[in-house]
């Protein structure tokens, strides 16, 4: 039965069964290639693409796939309108946006869907690798990688809390409600005014937990020594057949941008 911790996303997919290395140097290499294509969204698209069927073989909820297609949408329009306003006299005429008085040119539209894809990718694969590495897995992944055990511990305990943070802010705003108090407004300065009464008890309460956190961490003997794991990580052949395939793909992109290579060029070659 699958179910959540924090942004973990319990499911048996050939993702999940990957070893949280490989899906960390996936992150890396699609930032790496988000990088080298920041100007091109033609090349850039590819590294999306590849991402959504990441997030497909993870078998995700359709929630979290349905969020990140919605606001990639709403995203990408607005990062269109600002970043073609700035190259309307560069390259060839494509459409006129009346509303925003904006002419979109090739040029533009290929540097804003660069752009686009320079933030959006990284948080799809940040999303993805949160949603299949157990927190417990992510604390030995710094371990391995020869990284602070306690930067990784933190995380995961960051990670871990998120959940009853949500879960504290909605007890909060309904003993809030059930005593008569004002805690949403559809007026923007009413509904700041409001936070008050929901936001302190908030603070006063995570500021509980952590001491609560901290003090059963101190009797444990937290960093008194080297950490043991009761299922350690184990590279497999399978592993090293992931991460050279996404190292190859990745990798392929970022040399092909650096020669010159551009999708849109090929495209109107053939027009």
């Amino acid at each position: 039965m699958s179910g959540e911790i924090g942004l973990y996303y319990e499911a048996d997919s050939v993702i999940h069964r990957l070893d949280p290395r490989v899906k960390l140097a996936w992150f890396v290499l699609a930032l790496a290639a988000s990088i080298a294509t920041q100007f091109d969204g033609s090349v850039g698209v590819f590294v999306f693409i590849s991402l959504i069927v990441g997030i497909v073989l993870a078998r995700l909820s359709l929630a979290r796939l349905l969020i990140t297609i919605t606001y990639s949408v709403v995203f990408f329009i607005v990062t269109i309108l600002v970043w073609a306003s700035f190259y309307q006299n560069v390259g060839r005429p494509l459409f006129y946006i009346g509303f925003a008085n904006l002419l979109v040119t090739d040029v533009g539209l290929l540097v804003g869907t660069g752009k686009f894809f320079l933030i959006v990718n990284p948080i799809t694969a940040m999303l993805l690798f949160f949603s299949t590495v157990k927190p417990y897995d992510l604390v030995q992944t710094f371990d391995k990688l020869r990284l602070p055990y306690k930067a990784g511990f933190t995380l995961f305990l960051s990670l871990r809390l998120l959940p009853v943070t949500f879960k504290e802010l909605k007890e909060i705003i309904d003993v809030q409600k059930s005593r008569g108090i004002e805690v949403d407004s559809p007026n923007p300065v009413k509904r700041i005014a409001y936070t008050t009464p929901v936001f302190v008890p908030l603070i006063i309460r995570i500021m509980s937990i952590t001491w609560e956190t901290a003090i059963t961490l101190m009797v444990r003997g937290f960093g008194a020594g080297k950490r043991s794991y009761m299922k350690p990580l184990n590279w497999s052949r399978k592993d090293t057949i992931a991460l050279v395939v996404l190292a190859a793909f990745y990798l392929s992109i970022i040399a092909l941008k650096m020669v010159g290579f551009s999708t849109y060029t090929y495209v109107e070659g053939w027009r």
